[in-house]
Formats: C-alpha cells, sequence, structure tokens
C-alpha cells in the first residue's frame, strides 16, 4: 500500500494497481472492468456456479472485492454455510476473501477464525453497523492479522469514522452498498476507500436514470444532462428500451464520481467538492454537516495534512468552520501567538476572501513562523532578510538558519536551524527518532522508510516539518513528514521526505 496524496481524512492509495477512493460495481462477471465487488451467495446460487467460479478463476487482471451474501442467506432462509461461501470464493480465484458478519463482536470473530481456517488469504471483515466504537475495536484488534480490509454497509459518516480509527491504517476501509454517486466524497473525507454498489443494474432494472444530483424516470427526461459515451448524441427516447444502456450509464457515474474526488483530493480541494456534492439534496447535507462534528471533526483533524498546498476558500452566508480553521485557530492558541500576526501564516494567510487584514510588522511574521509549527520563539540575535516587504531568510551571526516558507509562512530550519530547535525543546517534540538503518538510508540518499522509525511525535501530521534524530538525539536530517505518527507505526512506506542531511 502506498498513499500518494491525502486531504481532510482522505487518502489516494495505490494497491494492486487500483487507485483509491475507487467504486466497485456488484457483477456477476467482471467483464472488462479493473475492480468489481462479487456477492459470494449470488456466485454460489447461480445453477451452474462451478463453471462461472472456473471462468472468473481465469481472470488475473481483475480485483475482486467479495461480499458474503449474508443479508441474502437470511433474507431467503437459505441452508447455506460459512463453508460453502468460502469454498466458492476460494474457487473463484478471488483474491480475498469475505467472511460471514454477526450482530455478536464474539461470534464475528469466530467466523472470521474459521474462513482463516478454510482458505490462507487475507480476509474482508464486515462490521455490524450496529455496533459502537468500543465492540468494532475489540473485534479488529482481534482480527487484524488476517484481515486485507474492514467493510461497512452503511452511509453514516460517524460510523465510518469510528471503523476507520479502530481499524489499523494499513488496510483498506470498503462500503458496501451506497444509493448514490454523490455519497463517495463526502464519505471519503472521513476515510473511506473503496464504495460497491449495485445501485446502477437495479435502477436501470425499473428504467431510472442516475444524474448528479437525483435519480429520474428515463421517461420524465427532457434531454440527456450527461455527455458519457452512453448518453452523447442520443435522446431520452433512444434509452427507454434500452436498459443495458441505462446500466451503463448509471456504473460511468459512480466511476466518474470515484475519479473526480480523488482529483479533488490531489488538489488539496476535497473539502469543496464535498460540500457541493453534498448540497444536491437534505440527507446528504445532513451527513456533511455530522462529518465536522465531534468526534468525526477529530477524526478529520488528527489525519488533515498541516499546512498543505491549497487555497483556503471561505464561503458567506456558510456558517460552517472549515477543518484547517480549526485546527489552526487551535494551534494558535496553544502557541500564544495572536490570530492578528498570521495574516501570512497558514491557515489564515491562505484563506480567501481574506480574513486577517492588518498587516503584522516583520518580528511579528518571524514569531509567528518560529511559535506556531516549532513552540518556540527565534533566535534573540536573529536577523532577516526582507523579500516583497516579508521575512524569508533568517540569519544569526550571518550565517542562515533557515527560511520562512512563501506558500505557508513557518519556518523551516536547514541543520543550523534544527540544532536551534533541538536546544530549545525535549523529545519527542517534531522529531522522528531512527535506528541505526535509517541513518545511514540518510547518508546513502535512500527513502526513510517507516520500518527504520524507533519514535515520533505523537502529534506528528502529514506535511509537518520535522528532525530526523539518532536514538542519541543527535541530528540527523530535516524534512517533511509524509505520515500520521500513527500511520508511521502501521504503514510499510515512506515516512519522511528528506530536506538536509546533517
Amino acid at each position: 500500500m502506498r498513499v500518494r496524496q491525502r486531504d481532510l481524512a482522505a487518502r489516494v492509495l495505490d494497491f494492486w494497481g487500483v487507485r483509491t477512493p475507487a467504486f466497485a460495481p456488484s457483477v456477476l462477471e467482471p467483464g472488462d472492468r479493473q475492480i468489481v465487488s462479487i456477492n459470494a451467495y449470488r456466485l454460489w446460487a447461480t445453477r451452474d456456479h462451478r463453471a462461472l467460479a472456473k471462468k472468473i478463476a481465469e481472470r488475473d487482471d481483475v480485483i475482486i472485492i467479495p461480499e458474503s451474501g449474508y443479508r441474502q442467506i437470511k433474507k431467503y432462509d437459505d441452508d447455506v454455510t460459512l463453508e460453502d461461501i468460502v469454498e466458492i470464493q476460494v474457487e473463484a480465484g478471488f483474491p480475498i476473501v469475505a467472511s460471514f458478519p454477526s450482530a455478536r463482536v464474539e461470534d464475528a470473530i469466530t467466523n472470521a477464525r474459521l474462513a482463516r481456517e478454510i482458505s490462507s488469504k487475507p480476509l474482508l471483515l464486515e462490521v455490524e453497523r450496529s455496533w459502537d466504537y468500543d465492540k468494532i475495536k475489540v473485534f479488529t484488534d482481534a482480527t487484524a492479522g488476517w484481515a486485507w480490509g474492514y467493510a461497512l454497509a452503511s452511509e453514516d459518516p460517524k460510523k465510518v469514522a469510528e471503523l476507520a480509527k479502530a481499524m489499523p491504517r494499513n488496510k483498506v476501509l470498503v462500503i458496501y452498498g451506497i444509493h448514490h454517486p454523490a455519497v463517495i466524497p463526502v464519505l471519503a473525507m472521513v476515510g473511506a476507500d473503496v464504495f460497491t454498489s449495485g445501485a446502477h443494474a437495479r435502477y436501470a432494472q425499473r428504467g431510472d436514470y442516475i444524474t448528479e444530483a437525483s435519480i429520474r424516470p428515463v421517461t420524465e427526461l427532457q434531454e440527456l444532462p450527461c455527455t458519457c459515451p452512453v448518453c452523447k448524441n442520443r435522446d431520452p427516447s433512444d434509452l427507454r428500451s434500452r436498459t443495458d444502456l441505462i446500466e451503463l450509464h448509471n456504473e460511468i457515474l459512480f466511476e466518474e464520481e470515484a475519479r473526480k474526488t480523488r482529483n479533488a483530493i490531489a488538489e488539496g480541494r476535497l473539502f469543496e467538492y464535498a460540500l457541493r456534492r453534498a448540497l444536491t439534496h437534505p440527507a446528504l447535507w445532513g451527513r456533511f454537516l455530522e462529518a465536522l462534528k465531534g468526534e468525526t471533526l477529530e477524526w478529520i483533524l488528527e489525519n488533515m495534512p498541516f499546512p498543505k498546498n491549497a487555497s483556503i476558500y471561505r464561503f458567506d452566508g456558510l456558517e460552517i468552520r472549515r477543518p484547517e480553521h480549526i485546527l489552526g485557530e487551535r494551534m494558535v492558541k496553544r502557541a500564544k501567538v495572536p490570530v492578528e500576526w498570521c495574516a501570512y501564516t497558514y491557515p489564515f494567510g491562505q484563506t480567501y476572501p481574506p480574513e486577517i487584514t492588518a498587516k503584522p510588522t516583520p518580528e511579528q511574521v518571524v514569531k509567528a513562523a518560529f511559535r506556531i509549527p516549532w513552540g518556540i520563539d527565534p533566535p534573540e540575535n536573529a536577523k532577516w532578510v526582507l523579500r516583497h516587504g516579508i521575512p524569508r531568510k533568517i540569519l544569526v551571526n550571518g550565517e542562515e538558519i533557515g527560511l520562512i516558507r512563501f506558500e505557508d509562512g513557518f519556518f523551516v530550519p536547514n541543520i543550523r536551524g534544527a540544532k536551534y530547535i533541538m536546544e530549545k525543546t525535549t523529545p519527542p517534540h517534531r522529531r522522528v527518532v531512527v535506528d541505526e538503518d535509517g541513518v545511514e538510508a540518510v547518508r546513502e540518499r535512500k527513502p526513510l522508510l517507516s520500518s527504520y522509525v524507533l519514535d515520533v511525535d505523537p502529534e506528528l501530521r502529514p506535511n509537518m516539518e520535522v528532525i530526523v534524530v539518532d536514538a542519541e538525539d543527535n541530528v540527523v536530517a530535516t524534512g517533511k513528514s509524509a505520515l500520521t505518527a500513527r500511520e508511521i507505526a502501521e504503514i510499510d512506506g515512506i515516512a519522511v521526505k528528506i530536506r538536509h542531511r546533517a
């Protein structure tokens, strides 16, 4: 797993050739798709299921997100066992195997253990939506060693955030059965990675056409509000007897929503995009607001890049405080910096329209640049070089110790600056402690991987400037964190992007 980009609590991940957030349509045959969801019970219940399973198994170029079909089994009161469902998944060559969920945590753990005994493949384990955080945590702690990921059949951002928080960060979070594409960016905000649904086909069977904001009978449309390959150069009358074309259009809209969400994450614009999509329906708007409250908001703040390379738009008339501003206000308060000093400092200096109109003095800019990210004052004898009237290079006794970055107004130290910060702070403040292999990797200009890390500042967030030190607290390098403190312990990947080496 590789974390490519991130925004809020969303991540663009690479796994097995798939990039998340991703949509996996629920189908029986993969066709030419790269990723699909297959209901194991539907496969088992197919008349010639062994022949179909063999056909699926021949496809080694598709990622299959499994669903056990437990709800259908209960609905039809079918005499199908967990062994039957696991064996058909194995026979069909599923790279991941789904176990049965259960209302009781103990039974769900037992089911997962049994599935693991039948197959050595990693498991996708569904979490019961009625569980609270404590029950989810018990389940994920007991099964993490077997799990590829965890699934939830809910569009409630609070429940999604609870699962994202409870499960290890090197697992994939799957949402089963979403009803409309617009929910994808809202749930991605709190950490959902993969979305499955059979709604594209179910709606098509009754002649319903998905638009960006609704689901409408195709017979009610005056024209097709879409330029996808299905709709371009066609009229609604062309689709009225073509269930297959409506289904294809509906699936394309789900896939495009996932692609647009990935792009919004990469641009640092997920908040704006999710807000715009949430305004398409009151229920979805309620979910969006729910994501910005209580423990769900705290989860976003814990994982959000700080700073990030994007302007922060403020919309007058919407009484919503953005997560970037909430975290910025907390950091300013803790650093005991008057907000008036932050006209050039993230996130206030990057906000449009501006909230702070007063121009701080160069001395105030420098103090904010040190206090907010590092929690210390600049050296008493510090001098600075102005650029366009704003301090940039910071000098001590004529030697540069770092600079104030134009994009966010934070002090970025070189090795001299790092040593000054070390003198004024105590471990593990803004430190990433690495072992001897990590020290050697830095010297040889190799990536600094999380496997080298011994200890880390627990408040570390992506994009924060950090000081890499050895076990004796000697400066090894400076750089930018790529992961949260928790992710460094749980994900194999690059922990710090090195900027200066000692």
